[in-house]
């Protein structure tokens, strides 16, 4: 027993002397000034951090740098100019509150990997498009120009590389496949990664347009994946928060422009448990407790549907902008799939329901939504199918006009679009691709507002007799009368 604890006691103060000893060379290595400089190097950028914090137990307790900032592309003259001073706000290409990396250091002596912290916080992103197509950071992407001692190092790996690849082929080849939860050597842990309270701003000078993520949190977290026991450990938690919107309008895609706050939480199936290939399935509750949008062409196509058009005319008075609260939709997806069930959007003018499937490979969309206009409307669609009534009436004649009242068929039209509260509900099946589609009203079934008139006015032929023989019969009876008056002056004559 003795020998066991000493034993235990070497190996934890060993562990202890690689945390100390580790330490220790981290902090003499991660020094401020230098993770500058070969940043600046690295990226052609000013860069100024505010602090490092590196600790004797970094190691265990993690490592947290403070106050990034980061500019748009500098010459190594005027890198040198602006040492050590402040990166502007107009020239900020990356900023940072704070970066904190913290790992579990004993879980990897078991062969376990657990992260219990890797996350950016207040991180600021200016993305630039020139009129010329390039980006502000395009110069990241391209190729390194070498020095001499460089490309003679290249060529030594190249040359290294490619005796090792031919050393391969000659080995006979092992069975190859797609990636699976086999492949993975450790079971993986994760505390929470990514980042919190972002701002990214993307400004088109080509399409002069603007697009810009306010308050974006996303992170992914309690992630656990454990190859031997993927029935109960193959979860990724997801979290995402943002707000999205567009400064001034767009000159492109299927809206106008748009404000809307998003926010999605769920779980990811990264495996597939039947074939323990990546094949991810997704559900969450997606919500957007506020929003704004502007030219959505599903909204203009079901505004503009020709049945509802030809009834009671184009809904003209449902605005372009959708201002909306208390969105959210449960969704569902793999492999290209979507399904979409409990939508709900409420805003001023109506109150829409929705569910349905979406393809994100073909766009392809199938989608039922149920739209409640709100009572303020009834009026205008009234006044719409009155206009259309008159319309038709007078297009059958005097005769007709006669023995139809208009106000008696709008009446009966609108009762066939208002439900039990009172309100113009519609019911309408969406094809078509999600940039292209095609609406069709299913319910109420309207018939036509001339088989209102003819149901009002009866068979107009019978009608038209009875019209005929009541003009006879006035013919007759005036002509009686005429008769009867004549004799009647010649009667006064004889007497």
């Amino acid at each position: 027993m003795k020998k066991i604890l000493k034993w235990l006691g070497i190996v934890i103060g060993a562990v202890f002397a690689l945390i100390i000893i580790a330490s220790i060379v981290i902090m003499i290595i991660v020094d401020k000034q230098m993770i500058e400089d070969q940043m600046e190097k690295a990226l052609n950028r000013q860069v100024a951090i505010e602090d490092i914090d590196v600790g004797v137990f970094s190691v265990v307790s993690g490592i947290e740098v403070k106050g990034v900032q980061i500019s748009n592309f500098k010459t190594p003259k005027q890198l040198e100019k602006l040492k050590d001073k402040p990166v502007p706000k107009s020239d900020l290409f990356v900023g940072l509150k704070a970066f904190v990396f913290k790992l579990k250091f004993m879980p990897l002596l078991s062969g376990n990997v657990e992260l219990r912290e890797l996350m950016l916080y207040e991180p600021v992103i200016n993305a630039v498009r020139y009129s010329n197509g390039a980006f502000n950071f395009s110069d990241l992407m391209a190729p390194k120009k070498l020095s001499a001692e460089e490309r003679a190092e290249l060529k030594k790996k190249q040359e290294e590389e490619a005796r090792k690849k031919a050393e391969e082929a000659k080995k006979p080849k092992e069975k190859s496949g797609p990636f699976t939860a086999d492949d993975l050597p450790v079971s993986v842990v994760i505390g929470k990664v990514g980042l919190e309270n972002g701002t990214v701003t993307f400004k088109d000078l080509k399409l002069k347009q603007t697009i810009q993520l306010y308050s974006l949190t996303t992170q992914v977290y309690d992630i656990a994946i454990d190859p031997k026991d993927l029935e109960n450990k193959n979860q990724v938690k997801v979290k995402f928060n943002s707000g999205i919107k567009t400064i001034g309008n767009t000159s492109t895609g299927t809206v106008d422009s748009f404000d809307i706050v998003v926010s999605a939480n769920g779980n990811v199936k990264p495996f597939d448990l039947k074939t323990r290939q990546v094949n991810p399935e997704v559900a969450m509750k997606v919500g957007s407790p506020k929003g704004k949008m502007t030219g959505l062409q599903i909204f203009d196509a079901i505004k503009s549907n020709e049945t509802l058009e030809e009834y009671s005319g184009k809904l003209g008075f449902l605005k372009d902008t959708i201002d909306w609260k208390d969105g959210f939709v449960d969704v569902w997806y793999k492999a290209g799939v979507v399904k979409l069930s409990n939508g709900k959007i409420e805003t001023r003018d109506y109150r829409m329901t929705f569910q349905g499937t979406a393809n994100t490979n073909n766009k392809a969309v199938n989608m039922d939504i149920d739209l409640a206009l709100d009572e303020q409307y009834n009026k205008s669609i009234e006044k719409g199918i009155q206009r259309n009534v008159d319309k038709g009436v007078k297009a059958l004649g005097k005769n007709v006009q006669k023995y139809v009242k208009s106000d008696k068929i709008t009446e009966s039209a609108m009762k066939k679009l208002i439900n039990d509260e009172g309100k113009v509900y519609l019911q309408y099946k969406v094809t078509g691709t999600y940039t292209s589609p095609k609406t069709k009203l299913v319910s109420p079934k309207l018939p036509t507002l001339q088989e209102l008139i003819k149901d009002a006015a009866g068979d107009l032929g019978d009608v038209a007799k009875d019209a005929a023989k009541e003009a006879t019969k006035k013919a007759a009876d005036k002509a009686t009368k005429k008769a009867e008056d004549k004799v009647k002056k010649k009667l006064k004559k004889l007497f």
